[in-house]
């Protein structure tokens, strides 16, 4: 496993967070494969080591393979903002593209429900960026890179004390 997330997993099971590393190692390219082509690496092994990693509170989650399969007890679904926005603009096509556009672009890699709905994502361009309803293609840049936002974590940065 990546060294970074050993550190990951040391310093969130220090927090009280649960993380469960997951035991069928065979790699897949789920994601990589059609939609989300650009997603580095590190991301796809992040996504292929764990099962669940659920902050304390149980209000902010990471997507894994197990979310983006259905394999979790998550009320939510990995790209549930994305649906949402979707059912908001019902018969809106123009509205729709706009929205598919916008995550085709914006990998969900975190899911709060902390502080109103909200979310952690790679961009394409590869940096980290949180949204938050009611708009939840209006994003803010944390990190310049994945390995950068794990950092955060790691040291408990308060700027993401909004969302875990």
């Amino acid at each position: 496993m990546n060294k970074s997330f050993s550190e990951l997993e040391s310093a969130l099971l220090e927090r009280g967070w649960t993380v469960q590393r997951r035991h069928d190692l065979a790699i897949d390219t789920l994601v990589a494969s059609d939609r989300y082509p650009w997603l580095p690496d590190d991301v796809i092994e992040f996504l292929n080591t764990f099962d669940a990693v659920v902050s304390p509170s149980r209000k902010a989650w990471f997507t894994t393979r197990a979310e983006l399969c259905g394999r979790t007890n998550s009320a939510f679904r990995w790209n549930e903002w994305e649906e949402e926005s979707l059912s908001v603009a019902e018969d809106d096509t123009a509205w729709q593209d706009s929205i598919r556009a916008f995550w085709n672009k914006h990998f969900p890699l975190l899911l709060s429900v902390k502080s109103g709905y909200a979310y952690v994502a790679i961009r394409s361009d590869l940096k980290i960026v949180a949204g938050e309803e009611p708009e939840y293609e209006e994003t803010t840049k944390i990190a310049d890179n994945f390995s950068d936002f794990l950092r955060l974590l790691v040291v408990g940065d308060s700027t993401l004390g909004r969302l875990v």
